[in-house]
Formats: C-alpha cells, sequence, structure tokens
C-alpha cells in the first residue's frame, strides 16, 4: 500500500476526510429532491454527527503537542 504517515500527517489526512464526508452529506441533505423517511433522515444525521466528531477529534489529536 502506502507509505506508512506519522505523527500529526495521519491526523491532518483524517481531518480532511472526515470534513470531506461532512461537507458531501450536508449537500445530499440540502439537495434532496424528495424528502426521504424518518429512519434514513435520521441515519443521515447520525452520520453527519460521526463525521464532525471525527473531524473534531482529528483537529484536536493535531493540536497536541508531543
Amino acid at each position: 500500500m502506502g507509505a506508512q504517515q506519522s505523527g500529526k500527517g495521519k491526523w491532518v489526512r483524517t481531518a480532511a476526510l472526515a470534513a470531506a464526508v461532512a461537507a458531501w452529506q450536508i449537500y445530499e441533505m440540502v439537495t434532496a429532491v424528495e424528502a426521504p423517511s424518518q429512519a434514513l433522515r435520521l441515519l443521515q444525521i447520525f452520520l453527519l454527527a460521526c463525521a464532525g466528531v471525527s473531524c473534531v477529534g482529528s483537529l484536536i489529536m493535531l493540536a497536541r503537542p508531543d
């Protein structure tokens, strides 16, 4: 696979990926043509919350001194 990232590099990548997923999820929710079922809406909100927590956690780990 790819080269192993150590230290802060993996947290930058994780934060960027989580932010991209959150942005994509928000875009999908805002531009939906039809209203989804309640179960799907709850799943979307849960996944958005997970992406947000992942992004914040990665940024906190990135800001921590070694």
